[in-house]
């Protein structure tokens, strides 16, 4: 592991096509970039709270802690559940992140880099830089793979997919990605031939120290146009279903604190959103095309908090405005200000609240604009210092109605419960936008919302990729129990979905739960399992904008990663996905789409 330079290759034949990749591409391999300029420094950046000082004898190559060696590889799809073809080296074994120490108030401006879990948070003696490329060899088989309710059609897959494992700690940046490139070849299906890309990354830069910093993150993922598809993987969908989302963002910030009493921090943050291969949808409103629109989001953020020395009451005053660009109904421009607080009755229990004004506005969805005053009011049980805690408030956020809050509750020492629920005015490219900035990868493959812990949600698998404006509600809960060498985790999600641009349609709602098993079976071989099912009614299909029925998906896995010599991983995974009715949403005709994939991948490290 050294400090290489990473290629860039094309993502699709055409010359239009490779200019826009690039472009693409250029910001989710700027991590590696701004990282690359201080593969000389020593691991100082790693005398952070809990960390050691480096050792001088240490090589590089697998943690000697037994620490994650590599990132897993990101998931794919509308939530940032587990990769099941994560390498055995990229998952811990008995061995946690050093914490570094919580903000006083959830109030309070969080340390630059907070989230961000580097391999050397597992052993402070790694070097600063590791850098880990790799290369798998995979061959998949399918017995339907148009993945259409009638015309089943079986084929093989040959891919080759080069990638890499990147994480820095350094004194000037601190960031992760994982990442690699699908180049697949069917037989006997080769107009389903394609490139495609898989990638995370995240990281936080120190321009001035204790005053300027910069965030970044970057994110390419595999989604669908198709609603009602629930936990199907959409990388195993063929490539007319199936959609290339390209998302970055760039965030520099000015940071100044005033005697302990008051944070301040000055925001800019710049956004995009864009789609690739198979984007065509029905617009509801003319003279807008056809297709997923591409979106760009500019925004300036002023944030003041109390600062360490407030004990019993904490305020956080925010004024934002921002204006998000796109050639669609979710073209929109926001101005909102408000101040939340909390105060603590007890040191376990606490009442939170909010008061601002927003202003809002779409102007060609004008069902969604708003302006007037915003509030929520409730309370917080418990402590993080404690078992956990459970909070809960009620109030309007953006012209809406609902409930908002979080909990993460140590119910016994080895099961821990989460939740988080949200309410608001959302569009599918900004949907991507706010959850690549609040997610982080954890050590599982998963990506997940740094906040609350939840797998992250990047867009509805209710109603699939569109330029619709939406009301929503979205409710995500789950349960994670560690006993000896298995784990178990159960996550579910409930969200309601009313569009907001013409014509006015019924509400879609869309629940769905996985519950999923792993186990290190002995040194280097670890199983996996999961099983999910979703339920979508009022579902909107890609050639109507009438709701015409309900989705039942139910979905399975099952596999198994060997780690043999020579940094050779072998990998097994069998996948089950049976959709009811779903012949209805995807081709117009009557019929369940019952799909099997079986693959088989070897993986080498260099």
């Amino acid at each position: 592991m050294s400090c290489t330079g990473i290629s860039q290759s094309q993502l699709s034949r055409s010359a239009a096509g490779r200019y826009r990749s690039k472009r693409q591409l250029r910001l989710a391999l700027l991590l590696v970039a701004v990282a690359g300029i201080e593969c000389a420094t020593n691991a100082a950046a790693q005398l952070a709270p809990g960390l050691s000082p480096p050792s001088s004898e240490a090589e590089p190559g697998p943690l000697a802690s037994g620490g994650p060696s590599v990132l897993a590889p990101p998931s794919s799809g509308a939530f940032g559940l587990p990769n099941p073809l994560a390498p055995s080296a990229a998952l811990p074994t008995g061995v946690t992140p050093a914490e570094t120490a919580p903000i006083p108030s959830p109030l309070g401006l969080p340390v630059p880099g907070t989230g961000i879990n580097t391999l050397q948070l597992y052993n402070p003696d790694s070097p600063a830089v590791l850098i880990q490329p790799y290369v798998s060899l995979g061959e998949t088989f399918y017995d339907n793979v148009n993945f259409t309710a009638t015309d089943r059609t079986k084929a093989a897959e040959t891919s080759l997919v080069p990638g890499f494992s990147f994480s820095a700690d350094t004194p000037r940046f601190t960031g992760v990605a994982s990442g690699n490139i699908h180049g697949n070849v069917y037989v006997p299906t080769s107009y389903l031939d394609q490139i495609s890309a898989n990638f995370f990354g995240q990281g936080t830069g120190t321009v001035i120290p204790d005053r300027l910093f910069v965030d970044l993150a970057s994110g390419i993922t595999q989604a669908s146009t198709t609603p009602g598809l629930g936990f199907v993987n959409p990388s195993l969908l063929p490539r007319t279903q199936q959609t290339l989302v390209f998302t970055n963002t760039v965030s520099p910030y000015l940071r100044q604190s005033f005697d302990r009493l008051v944070d301040t921090e000055l925001r800019y943050r710049f956004a995009s959103t864009n789609f690739n291969q198979n984007t065509a949808i029905t617009s509801t409103i003319p003279p807008f095309n056809t297709s997923l629109a591409n979106g760009t989001l500019n925004e300036g953020t002023f944030t003041a908090a109390t600062g360490p020395d407030f004990v019993r009451f904490g305020s956080r005053l925010v004024v934002d405005g921002s204006n998000f660009n796109s050639n669609s109904t979710a073209q929109n421009s926001q101005f909102s200000a408000f101040e939340a607080f909390e105060y603590f009755i007890r040191p376990n229990i606490a009442f939170l609240g909010q008061a601002g004004y927003q202003n809002i506005r779409y102007p060609f969805a004008p069902a969604a604009t708003f302006a007037g005053a915003t509030w929520l009011a409730g309370g917080r049980l418990g402590s993080a210092a404690d078992y956990g805690y459970i909070a809960l408030e009620y109030g309007r956020v953006q012209g809406v109605y609902g409930l908002t809050g979080s909990a993460d509750y140590q119910i016994t020492p080895t099961l821990a419960f989460q939740a988080n629920l949200q309410q608001g005015i959302t569009t599918g490219g900004q949907t991507f936008q706010s959850a690549l900035v609040n997610a982080t990868l954890n050590s599982t493959g998963s990506i997940v919302n740094q906040y609350s812990g939840l797998p992250a949600t990047f867009y509805n698998p209710g109603v699939g990729l569109n330029n619709n404006v939406y009301r929503e509600h979205l409710y995500n809960f789950g349960l994670t129990e560690a006993l000896e060498r298995n784990t178990y985790e159960l996550f579910a999600y409930y969200i309601s979905a009313q569009s907001l641009t013409p014509p006015t349609t019924t509400p879609t709602n869309s629940a769905g739960a996985s519950l999923s098993w792993s186990r290190d079976i002995q040194p280097g071989v670890k199983g996996f399992a999961s099983a999910g099912y979703t339920r979508t009614t009022n579902v909107v299909t890609i050639f109507s904008s009438t709701p015409i029925s309900n989705a039942n998906t139910v979905t399975a896995n099952i596999g198994l990663n060997h780690s043999f010599a020579h940094a050779i991983t072998g990998s097994v995974l069998y996948t089950f996905s049976y959709q009811f009715n779903g012949g209805t949403i995807v081709n117009g005709r009557p019929g369940d789409i019952l799909a099997n994939v079986l693959q088989f991948y070897v993986t080498k490290a260099f």
